[in-house]
């Protein structure tokens, strides 16, 4: 018997880019941007305001917040600059700009694999608490704009969520708490949803939001560890960043027409919503079903249909402005 983790959850605040016509190029005029969080952007400046940054980096022109650049500098500085860890250069990000995840060039995998401490100190920044009414699961931060991601079920038929992000001080994690945080989009046949925190509040709070890198498509393997991480438990009393580890199974088990990630990491009502890492710290899934009356058989949505999902929100959206579609209302159920 396959279920929905009960009421249970991309990605790094930054901007990675290609050459557009590779490094051979003539690189006069080309600059390389470092951006708050780790992010890097290299191209050529077309347009600056007060306000944003428009960079050409060959397939397309981005706007970039002055806010968010941290350094600037000919390409030629770029190496004794970049201050990103190679695990975040070389993983996917989410470009805000397109609802794309951007990868490198030539980044088929992420070059090295980490401690499991290192995998689960950088998720854990991460990795939010969603309750309403209903009851409460888990989440991710998608990007530095206060976007997150996590599963419908967690808040089908609510408006509005409280999250908790999650601060350390010392050796301790306080809670942070935000209230009436609104639902941006959603799919019910994927079961994944994006919420948004008000950036206003995230900064008088001082919060730092620290998304995780996205893995690129393709890249997990049967037989590959994975972590899962999230706030499972019930009747009041929640295991906030709770951890377990397994092997990824199967890439392609077809459940209602959707194929998921079979995963032998303990998964329970709680961490719906929240991310299945692999071993370089990189989301490779979305933790969404258990199988009930069996152990270690738990299901994520693979990150091909995360991306997917994520490429199109404005057709998903939770709005009478929804791009591709018409009015959307909550089940009365």
């Amino acid at each position: 018997m396959i279920r929905s983790l009960g009421r249970s959850a991309l990605i790094a605040g930054m901007v990675l880019c290609t050459f557009g016509q590779g490094r051979a190029q003539e690189t006069d005029g080309v600059l390389y941007w470092q951006l708050k969080g780790g992010g890097e952007i290299v191209g050529r400046a077309v347009k600056k305001t007060p306000d944003e940054v428009f960079i050409d980096i060959g397939p397309r022109i981005v706007g970039v917040p002055v806010s968010s650049i941290v350094a600037e500098e000919p390409i030629s500085k770029a190496p004794e600059l970049s201050a990103a860890p190679q695990l975040a250069r070389m993983a996917g990000v989410f470009d805000p700009e397109t609802g794309a995840v951007v990868f490198r060039e030539g980044s088929d995998r992420s070059p090295a694999l980490r401690s499991r401490q290192e995998i689960v100190e950088q998720a854990k920044k991460s990795v939010v608490l969603i309750s309403n009414p209903r009851g409460a699961g888990s989440g991710f931060v998608l990007d530095d704009q206060g976007l997150l991601v996590t599963n419908h079920h967690v808040i089908r038929n609510e408006k509005y969520h409280t999250v908790n992000l999650f601060r350390k001080t010392g050796d301790r994690w306080e809670r942070l708490k935000f209230d009436n945080v609104p639902v941006e989009s959603y799919s019910d046949l994927y079961d994944i949803a994006i919420l948004k925190l008000d950036l206003d509040e995230v900064r008088s709070k001082g919060v730092e939001l620290v998304p995780l890198p996205i893995a690129r498509p393709g890249s997990l393997q049967v037989g590959d560890n994975v972590f899962a991480i999230g706030n499972p438990g019930g009747a009041g009393q929640l295991l906030e960043h709770s951890v377990t580890e397994g092997i990824a199974s199967s890439l392609a088990r077809n459940i209602n027409d959707v194929l998921y990630i079979q995963t032998t990491a303990a998964v329970n009502p709680g961490n719906s919503g929240g991310p299945l890492i692999n071993a370089q710290g990189e989301v490779v899934g979305l933790v969404t079903l258990k199988a009930f009356m069996q152990e270690g058989i738990g299901f994520a949505l693979p990150v091909d249909l995360i991306t997917h999902f994520l490429r199109h929100t404005p057709s998903y959206a939770f709005s009478e402005k929804a791009q591709n579609r018409g009015f959307r209302y909550l089940s009365p159920e």
